[in-house]
């Protein structure tokens, strides 16, 4: 795997800081960061923490010859820097979502692939042990015919990030590609990953409380599958503590999960027996943006179609819009 592939940091927000970060454990270090916004004491703390340079000009940018852009400012400017990174030729690693609509992204399509250029969506729950556990024992048959999945995840949006005014964020604000079903697009998207293809999709969706933010705070979801499987995901900015799970129920067996707890359980119908089947004891949760990035890497020398493409991002992405427009 070649150490001197060059990257571009889009976003010097916790995300993207996560992902500097990575790569150099990862042995990258041909890196600057790119931002439209020139703070020369943003700029200097900066580049003191993580020893990366800024630069506010995409000229330099351009100079600068990235073999890959790592996109992660907000949503609304995804495409933007994603037409960019082709113009340049640069390979594409993108914070989900792919957008906030899906205006120019079959343009990015045709552009992708007449340059043979790597896009990769980063969704890191599509790498967690226990989900990958889940999906090896739904392939398997491990579960018999799956009946249901209940899918939730809620976090109080003023307790995210307590560096920052969550009004300000991305999440809270409609013109930055905001709201719940694309910010928390995680559990549609293994939804997606598990289950396969969605027939039909129900969804309520509203600003119930009283947050300063003009965007949804809360989605029920109703989806049946092209295989027959019924799926309810639950997303909201509400719930203190914080809770993120997933259940699934079928024929021979059912899966319980909390993420963060120790091990993943699974209940056997035939033994009638409650068994601990991942031991996440020792996890830890940075290993999955470690592996996502490995992952890119990877993919950039690889002909092989590969995760987290743009085909599964577009197909999210459209899901999201219709939970969105098929709201009661």
């Amino acid at each position: 795997m070649k150490k001197d592939l060059r990257f571009c940091l889009i976003g010097r927000g916790s995300i993207g800081t996560r992902h500097i970060k990575n790569l150099k454990t990862l042995s990258y270090n041909n890196i600057i960061a790119y931002s439209e916004d020139y703070n020369k004491n943003k700029d200097v703390e900066f580049e003191n923490k993580y020893n990366i340079k800024t630069v506010h000009d995409l000229d330099k940018v351009k100079l600068f010859e990235p073999d890959a852009l790592i996109i992660a400012n907000p949503t609304a400017k995804h495409l933007k820097f994603a037409k960019i990174a082709t113009e340049i030729n640069s390979h594409i690693f993108m914070e989900k979502p792919l957008s906030h609509s899906l205006e120019g992204v079959h343009e990015l399509e045709i552009t992708l692939s007449r340059k043979n250029l790597t896009f990769f969506l980063a969704n890191n729950l599509r790498y967690h042990p226990a989900l990958c556990k889940i999906k090896e024992l739904i392939d398997a048959g491990g579960l018999g015919n799956i009946y249901f999945a209940r899918i939730m995840a809620g976090r109080y949006l003023p307790d995210w990030h307590n560096w920052e005014d969550y009004r300000n964020s991305y999440s809270a604000r409609k013109e930055l590609g905001g709201g719940v079903v694309l910010t928390l697009q995680h559990e549609i998207d293994y939804a997606y990953l598990l289950f396969g293809r969605f027939r039909r999709i129900k969804s309520c969706v509203r600003k119930i409380s009283d947050l300063d933010i003009d965007v949804e705070d809360i989605a029920l979801i109703i989806i049946e599958t092209e295989t027959g499987h019924l799926l309810e995901i639950h997303l909201d900015y509400l719930q203190r503590p914080p809770k993120r799970t997933i259940h699934i129920q079928g024929t021979e067996g059912s899966i319980e999960y909390q993420f963060g707890d120790k091990d993943l359980k699974y209940y056997d119908f035939n033994e009638q027996v409650l068994k601990d089947i991942v031991d996440l004891e020792d996890y830890d949760a940075n290993q999955m943006y470690i592996d996502e990035m490995e992952y890119f890497v990877e993919s950039i020398n690889d002909d092989k179609k590969h995760m987290s493409n743009l085909e599964d991002a577009k197909y999210v992405l459209k899901a999201c819009m219709d939970i969105k427009m098929e709201s009661i």
